[in-house]
């Protein structure tokens, strides 16, 4: 399964779109992501990203707009895995829409879309440990320092390759390394497919194999704006020290 479309849940009224992702208080939308979050494993959060919550809203928060982050709006959010620079990332990212908007198309890419558009070469050399990615935004925000992990970009998990790339904090730490993440960023961008997500939309994507985005948007602060619930999911055992309930406290 790489990705998943449920349209038309009954995730009941929905109050105005807040000014800030913190404090929202349960509804039936939360219960209803909780639901099915359970179906593809187990909900986490992260105790550096939204306080570990296992539900995240994202929604325009003004001070982030044109930051590569969840809560931006004016600036693309560019194609990634989600948190690929966790040692614990996430098997399963659902994305519940609590209220659309037709400019904000949620972007994403399957990993044998973009291998079909890369030579065995250029493959091999994505699969050596010569790759290096940063921290999101969203976790410095909440306690994480800036840091870089070396990493390779396919990673063979046992039953065939993964996918971990973030186009804006990842780079090559050798020449070869930096042409073939130029020629994965165009493959990459030549795989693009979209979807404008609607109200009850419940959006499903297998994060081994799959990257996802956002075009921009025009928020308007109003109450009226786009907003998302997330759940992440894992399909493998945490170490038992590493989490605590729900919540990944891996220090970064």
């Amino acid at each position: 399964m790489s990705l998943i479309l449920f349209r038309g849940l009954d995730i009941g009224v929905i109050p105005p779109t807040p000014a800030s992702p913190y404090g929202i208080p349960d509804m039936q939308a939360t219960q209803v992501l909780l639901k099915y979050a359970r179906d593809f494993g187990y909900p986490i959060g992260y105790i550096q990203e939204q306080k570990g919550a296992l539900i995240q809203n994202l929604l325009p928060v003004k001070k982030n707009e044109t930051e590569q982050i969840s809560s931006s709006s004016k600036a693309e959010l560019a194609l990634h895995t989600e948190t690929a620079f966790h040692p614990y990332k996430p098997s399963y990212l659902l994305l519940l829409c609590l209220r659309g908007d037709s400019a904000a198309h949620t972007t994403y890419a399957s990993l044998n879309e973009i291998m079909g558009k890369l030579s065995p070469e250029t493959i091999e050399i994505l699969k050596q440990p010569w790759f290096e990615t940063g921290i999101d935004p969203s976790f410095k925000e909440n306690g994480a320092t800036d840091a870089k992990f070396t990493m390779s970009v396919l990673q063979d998990n046992g039953k065939g390759l993964e996918l971990v790339y973030d186009d804006t904090v990842m780079s090559g730490k050798n020449e070869e390394a930096s042409h073939a993440l130029e020629l994965l960023r165009e493959a990459v961008n030549n795989s693009i497919e979209s979807i404008v997500l609607e109200y009850g939309d419940l959006l499903v994507l297998n994060n081994r194999i799959r990257v996802h985005g956002r075009r921009p948007f025009a928020a308007r602060y109003d109450g009226t704006d786009r907003w998302i619930q997330r759940a992440l999911v894992v399909d493998y055992p945490i170490p038992a020290d590493q989490i605590e309930g729900h919540i990944i406290t891996t220090v970064l």
